[in-house]
């Protein structure tokens, strides 16, 4: 590698925190992000690659198959509803912000395939924030209150689920769409709510309110543009947490 690539990964990366940074924070506030957010940092990452590719020190094929690769994997993500549309920008940003993987000392196993690296991490932060949200509800059942007393018909492999997946809420305290969404449809508890249709999730709400209702449970959706930041950010310090945690196994 020349003389500038630790150099230019350094910007990369400082680039890619400040629009992950950003778009994490927008995404908390209102849930709408600016496509200039994007549209910004990705030409920034293109001229940093357009060098590297006169310099010889990536090249074509393989900036190409890296963002490819993030593009049709997101792409199959987004198309079985597990995030939305910003979220697959976002990853696509980030293969042409590092189309080869940085040249910094990894405190974990160092990534070989760094768009892979970021979605594998990625994923992993995911199950971190699905194991926070159960340790919130074990605290609030543990200071007394029932998290179950409503829905004692339902299984325990259910309840264990909801205790991952949801959040036992007071009604006057929900905000709706797009920040939660009921768990709680047609007399029915749910594992996985329907994240595209607000207006259905305003009318459950209204539902459960005239029943006179004090708490529910909700999926208090997590802005997946912040757990991608927290991916990013192992993959960059760490490497590829996958592979570290198998070598340490094996």
């Amino acid at each position: 590698m020349g003389p500038y690539s630790l150099l230019i990964d350094y910007i990369r990366t400082l680039i890619s925190l400040s629009m992950l940074g950003y778009a994490s924070y927008k995404d908390i506030k209102t849930r709408e992000i600016n496509d200039m957010v994007w549209i910004i940092s990705a030409g920034a990452g293109l001229i940093f690659d357009i060098y590297e590719l006169h310099v010889g020190e990536i090249t074509l094929q393989g900036t190409i198959i890296s963002i490819g690769f993030m593009a049709v994997l997101s792409g199959v993500l987004l198309y079985l509803s597990l995030f939305g549309e910003a979220d697959l920008i976002a990853f696509i940003t980030l293969a042409i912000l590092h189309p080869r993987t940085p040249l910094y000392n990894y405190i974990g196993y160092p990534p070989i395939f760094f768009s892979f690296t970021i979605i594998a991490n990625t994923a992993i932060a995911g199950l971190l924030m699905a194991f926070y949200t159960f340790s919130i509800n074990i605290v609030e059942d543990l200071s007394g209150k029932n998290l179950f007393e409503r829905y004692k018909d339902i299984s325990g492999l259910r309840k264990i689920a909801l205790l991952f997946t949801g959040r036992y809420k007071s009604l006057k305290e929900l905000r709706g769409p797009p920040f939660e969404y009921p768990l709680e449809v047609n007399g029915k508890v749910i594992i996985k709510p329907d994240l595209f249709d607000d207006h259905e999730a305003n009318k459950a709400f209204r539902v459960l309110r005239e029943r006179g209702l004090s708490y529910v449970w909700v999926s208090s959706t997590i802005p997946y543009i912040v757990v991608l930041m927290v991916g990013y950010v192992i993959s960059v310090l760490f490497g590829d947490l996958m592979f570290t945690i198998m070598s340490m196994l094996v």
